[in-house]
């Protein structure tokens, strides 16, 4: 632990001090209030902002797949998704399918993005498996990973949407708010998002469903989502929802950037991320689990050159 801790004051005393190029404005792309994305769009934005001068203004769309083409074109600079949609989405397969983005560029490994269905906290389900045959939100119309990514839950206990009733839905907000109305009686969010919380005190109560860990169900879940694994998650005054240690999905949340974006701009961010990493937490908790020392991991997508530039100098990248 103490050589840890040293490792990482080496680290911060290291970062690159020679970042002073001319400030600019950056703009983040999020989803909407509420959302994980948004939440953490507006920690690096307020964060990092103070510390390098640069401004960051958080833009918020219906879903993380809406502004994909934005980053792409350079309408957007910076977004945040999870590892699956990035990577269907640089390569044009899935929901992206025959539309690659080959202008996206991974700036950072942000942290193990914990996921699951919920109930309302009295419902007698008590893991994935016993939620056959009830209202679960579908289709996801204009968010198509997150229909992947509930599939993917759905498998680890061997079920399907056709096992389910399905409620078509637009997006990842519109199932919450349906779950809050009471049409249907699952609901599927990041664990600690804004969202969860508000849907927690409007029905009473919430309970995230347990997932298998055996060996078999995470092959059926990393069959619809291959980047993806079990976690275990312990309950904190800020997971709503998360009443007793709880095994979940997990898959790394990625900040990612367009080509148009400058060296400079990308290693000033890093290094005020790495160097805000308490701030970073106390604006937006579940950014405690971002660690300088897995920020970079092999990836079958590129990243920026100002991000493998800083990961060098800093020796995290990984070879």
């Amino acid at each position: 632990m103490i050589k840890q801790s040293m490792q990482m004051l080496t680290l911060a005393a290291g970062l690159a001090v020679g970042l002073t190029a001319q400030a600019a404005q950056f703009g983040i792309g999020t989803s909407g209030q509420g959302t994980a994305t948004y939440g953490i769009g507006s920690a690096i934005a307020s964060v990092v902002a103070n510390d390098t001068g640069d401004q960051y203004v958080v833009q918020p769309y219906g879903g993380t797949g809406k502004i994909v083409p934005l980053v792409e074109t350079g309408r957007v600079d910076f977004s945040l998704a999870n590892i699956l949609e990035v990577t269907t989405a640089y390569k044009g397969v899935g929901p992206f399918k025959d539309r690659p983005n080959p202008n996206l560029r991974v700036v950072a490994v942000v942290y193990p993005f914990e996921v699951g269905l919920f109930v309302k906290k009295d419902s007698p389900a008590q893991t994935v498996n016993d939620i056959k045959g009830l209202r679960i939100s579908s289709e996801y119309s204009g968010q198509r990973i997150i229909g992947t990514l509930v599939n993917a839950v759905l498998a680890n206990a061997n079920l399907s949407m056709a096992d389910m009733q399905a409620v078509p839905v637009a997006n990842i907000v519109g199932n919450a708010d349906d779950f809050a109305a009471g049409k249907v009686d699952v609901g599927f969010f990041a664990v600690g998002a804004g969202k969860v919380s508000e849907v927690d005190a409007s029905v009473g109560g919430i309970r995230f469903l347990a997932v298998n860990r055996d060996a078999d169900a995470e092959k059926r879940m990393q069959a619809v989502v291959p980047q993806s694994y079990v976690t275990m998650t312990k309950p904190r005054a800020d997971l709503a929802g998360v009443v007793a240690e709880t095994s979940l999905m997990a898959y790394d949340y990625l900040l990612y950037a367009g080509a148009h974006v400058s060296d400079d701009a990308i290693e000033r961010l890093l290094a005020a991320m790495i160097k805000n990493r308490d701030a970073l937490a106390s604006n937006y908790p579940s950014l405690g689990g971002m660690d300088p020392q897995t920020m970079h991991k092999k990836l079958a997508i590129p990243y920026h050159p100002g991000a493998e530039k800083f990961y060098r100098a800093q020796g995290l990248w990984k070879n």
